[in-house]
């Protein structure tokens, strides 16, 4: 933020999913605007999905204040909305290598951080990837959510609407947090 004191930098304070459930309430506005200048800072460097991370600053935000990584898992539709979440999951120091050779990857990628329990590129797979974890997570007895953060582009596909229709027979855990922000590759018609 303009003329701010390096020092009182809150985002600077974030090297854990933890770390995000510290600041105070009134405080978040400020974090979500040094989240925003650090993108805008960094992928006007070395290039990568500005938009779709301006766009859910606030909802990542919000989503590892209440939930616990990587207990909890994330399931992100078309992963590159996922920049802000691997600043709160430990990657803030090496964010300025996203999408350059040797550097953190423009997608989530389970192998680059435990916080990332999936990760595709195209749109529509996140909803039934996210039911199988569900399922696999009832059947073992276990408890953690399983969290959906789609965004309208993915209930452009099939498979969307196949794993919303056995959610109802399948599990009684599932979160889904549509990110209608009304973009996708082309412009959205019909009920979509």
């Amino acid at each position: 933020m303009k003329g701010e004191n390096k020092s009182t930098r809150l985002l600077e304070g974030i090297r854990s999913p933890v770390d995000i459930k510290a600041p105070r309430e009134q405080d978040l506005p400020q974090l979500a605007q040094e989240v925003r200048d650090e993108l805008i800072k960094v992928l006007s460097q070395t290039g990568g999905h500005l938009g779709p991370n301006l766009g859910v600053v606030e909802l990542t935000i919000a989503l590892h204040r209440v939930f616990d990584t990587p207990r909890d898992r994330f399931v992100m539709d078309v992963s590159h909305q996922g920049y802000v979440h691997k600043m709160f999951t430990g990657r803030l120091d090496r964010f300025h290598t996203m999408r350059q050779y040797g550097g953190l990857n423009g997608f989530l990628l389970r192998t680059e951080s435990e916080h990332d329990c999936y990760g595709a590129g195209h749109a529509g797979t996140a909803l039934s990837a996210a039911l199988g974890m569900a399922v696999g997570r009832d059947l073992k007895g276990d408890d953690e959510h399983i969290v959906v953060v789609a965004g309208d582009a993915a209930f452009t596909c099939g498979i969307s609407y196949e794993a919303l229709n056995n959610v109802k027979t399948n599990t009684k855990r599932f979160i889904v947090v549509l990110n209608d922000n009304e973009w996708s590759i082309a412009k959205n018609v019909g009920a979509i």
